[in-house]
């Protein structure tokens, strides 16, 4: 193989040296000890792209200070064809041997080997190539001709590189050479007559994909070693990191099981729990708020019809009656909740002869009872069956809503106060009605009879009642709640190792495994708990997990501050 140029190749690898060693002493003005990124240690690599060329290659990589690096890349392509596995395959005409020397030098901005960098290199290539087109038609002397000789060059390029392990990265490049070529041409690829000489200017373009391998390990704490190694006049105080917040769990009481009963209270609001019971008496007000089921009568009727017309107001009784028939037979077919007591209050209008009007309140909570017992066959004994008598309490109620909402169209406040007033100076129920009728000639009274009582009067409602099996997990999951608000997480953790089977003792378990010193089961009960659905347990994970990136950020702070502090004390 016939080399050219020996002699300025070995002057321009000199000068490349001379460079690296003159950027390794401008990074060191006082004659300090080399810079912990020269440390690093030696890196050789090869060009995957090249490789699929079919040219074996190898290039090393030796840190000079903090940002530059000297080496090169050598190829060498001793078989005629693309691959060795061709070296002699019958009928293929085409030939491509080369060696190719490059020596180089690298700035890194970021630090020897992290990132980014950018170089310059001087190559230089003997070669022998016939009947090779190359990509857009580069080199078309060799489409059908063979030259064989030397290129000499100089490039630029730029790349970046990643760490993939301690010692292996991958490098991505790509640059350009500009150079002179001197070959002798032929016209045949393997042999043939000479064409004369082939000589002038030709640039190379250049891509590699490296694989390289550093002989020391990456250091995990390069900045805190850099930080180090710097003079005492250059440290910069660790910018201050608060401790990481306290733990501050949310673990609301379990839900007790009510039964069928305790689901169905939260839809159907007539059903309280028997703890809430309170027998009927003639002062007591049912507020709209406490939501029992109102039925309605025929006027000075007593039959219970599921829907009627009376004048001008329509009447359906039917979805009322359909409610307490349905979900009282769902309770009473329940093995863990029951019915205890129905409770139905029969009312009059406040019109008319008090006696009437008592015996028909009487009839009216009968009738409901009647119709009950018909379709659930329940004992008589489950019921409390009560006449209100006439509904003075609930209309004075409704003439007080009436005043604070500043009177009706046709009523004023005045008047409506002055009806109240009536109602509580005066305890007779026949003379209290007659001192309504004498206002006014009677006109206040028959717009009151128009406006407010029609809501009011002929009408009785119903309450029903329930108790449940009490649950006892829940209870024992309570108690280890309360356990862990006083502070005994241990015995909280004690109880609710029996509780395992219950999924609802999650988010409890989790926070009493936190604090029994148990983080890592716990961080794992939680996200079981979170992906359930259960929101506690979710907040929980996700300030569990906040905490621990603070703890790191702030255990991180504390070593640079001890490193700080042990500098600056010398």
């Amino acid at each position: 193989m016939k080399l050219f140029g020996l002699e300025k190749l070995a002057s321009v690898v000199a000068a490349i040296l001379l460079l690296g060693s003159t950027a390794f002493a401008a990074s060191r003005p006082d004659g300090a000890q080399r810079d912990s990124s020269a440390g690093k240690g030696v890196s050789i690599r090869n060009n995957i792209l090249y490789d699929i060329s079919g040219t074996p290659n190898l290039g090393i990589e030796i840190p000079l200070g903090r940002h530059f690096s000297i080496g090169a890349n050598v190829g060498l392509k001793p078989w005629p064809r693309f691959f060795f596995w061709d070296w002699d395959q019958k009928g293929d005409t085409r030939k491509w041997r080369h060696f190719l020397l490059a020596p180089e030098v690298r700035f890194w901005p970021f630090g020897v080997y992290d990132r980014l960098f950018v170089g310059a290199d001087i190559v230089w290539s003997h070669y022998n190539v016939g009947n090779v087109k190359f990509p857009f038609n580069m080199y078309p002397a060799t489409v059908d001709s063979r030259l064989q000789g030397d290129w000499f060059g100089l490039g630029i390029f730029a790349g970046w590189s990643w760490w993939l392990t301690k010692r292996l990265r991958l490098e991505a490049e790509a640059g350009v050479a500009a150079g002179y070529s001197d070959a002798m041409q032929y016209d045949c690829a393997w042999c043939g007559s000479e064409l004369g000489r082939k000589q002038g200017p030709v640039i190379v373009p250049k891509l590699g994909l490296n694989l390289a391998y550093n002989f020391r390990a990456r250091e995990e704490r390069q900045e805190l070693l850099e930080l180090i190694e710097s003079p005492v006049d250059t440290l910069v105080r660790p910018a201050e990191v608060p401790p990481p917040a306290d733990f501050n769990p949310l673990v609301p009481p379990v839900e007790e099981w009510k039964g069928v009963a305790g689901i169905l209270e939260k839809t159907h609001p007539m059903l309280k729990h028997v703890s809430e019971y309170r027998p009927y008496t003639p002062d007591r007000i049912l507020r709209k708020e406490e939501y029992p089921l109102y039925v309605f009568f025929e006027l000075d009727k007593v039959r219970l019809l599921r829907e009627f017309s009376e004048g001008d107001y329509h009447r359906d009784n039917g979805p009322v009656l359909d409610e307490i028939i349905d979900v009282t037979r769902s309770i009473l077919s329940d093995t863990t909740s029951s019915v205890t007591k129905i409770q139905i209050v029969g009312l009059a209008s406040v019109e008319g002869n008090l006696a009437h009007n008592v015996w028909l309140a009487d009839q009216r909570a009968l009738a409901m009872q009647k119709y009950i017992q018909e379709r659930l066959g329940v004992p008589a004994d489950m019921f409390e069956t009560v006449g209100g008598g006439e509904a003075w309490t609930e209309f004075r109620d409704q003439i007080n809503d009436l005043v604070l909402a500043g009177g009706t169209d046709r009523i004023s406040k005045e008047e409506l106060e002055w009806v109240r007033d009536v109602i509580d100076g005066e305890s007779d129920l026949n003379r209290r009605e007659a001192a309504l009728k004498r206002r006014d000639g009677g006109k206040l009274y028959a717009r009151i009879l128009a406006d407010v009582l029609h809501d009011q009067r002929n009408s009785g409602y119903v309450r029903v009642y329930y108790d449940y099996v009490p649950d006892a997990s829940a209870l024992e999951i309570n108690k280890a709640i309360e356990a862990m608000a006083k502070g005994d997480y241990a015995r909280a953790l004690e109880i609710l190792e029996t509780k395992r089977d219950d999924p609802r003792s999650d988010n409890a378990y989790a926070v009493a495994l936190f604090y029994n010193g148990r983080e890592a089961e716990a961080l794992q009960m939680l996200r079981k708990a979170a992906e359930r659905g259960d929101d506690a347990a979710r907040r929980n994970l996700m300030q569990l997990e906040d905490i621990a990136r603070q703890r790191a950020e702030y255990d991180k702070y504390k070593s640079a501050m001890e490193e700080y502090n042990r500098l600056t004390a010398k």
